[in-house]
């Protein structure tokens, strides 16, 4: 299968950017809201603002479910970041494995690693003088 990594490590970026982009909307949006939540209604004294935002019977209110929806909307952001982190780990792990696969096959490349993987050998140093000018 061919892969070309640049793209994919370009796309992997590009999720991962996505996903810090998407938490700042959200964050912006965030604090737009939260000066108006009082003028919900004040739930410690008013009937209709107890019921809006904390809810009745078993029905979550307002509070709940901003409260589940940031939280929905944080995880949201981070899974794009940790995605786009792992489509760049997967393409450089694929590109690691292409070069082991190819060592294997290739044996002028096995033979160079098999010689820098040699241990306690003498190796042949020239010994002509060279003279400096």
């Amino acid at each position: 299968m061919e892969i070309d990594h640049s793209s994919m490590e370009s796309s992997g970026k590009a999720i991962h950017t996505e996903g810090g982009e998407f938490g700042r909307n959200v964050s912006r949006l965030a604090a737009q809201l939260e000066p108006l939540i009082p003028y919900f209604g004040n739930p410690a004294s008013d009937e209709a603002a107890q019921i809006f935002r904390r809810g009745k019977e078993g029905h979550p209110g307002f509070d709940s479910a901003y409260e589940d929806l940031s939280t929905a909307l944080h995880n949201l952001g981070e899974a794009y970041k940790h995605i786009g982190s792992a489509v760049v780990a997967m393409s450089k792990n694929v590109k690691a494995a292409d070069w082991a696969s190819m060592v294997d096959k290739d044996a002028y490349v096995k033979d160079l690693v098999e010689f820098a993987q040699r241990k306690n050998d003498e190796i042949s140093v020239p010994t002509t003088l060279v003279e400096r000018s």
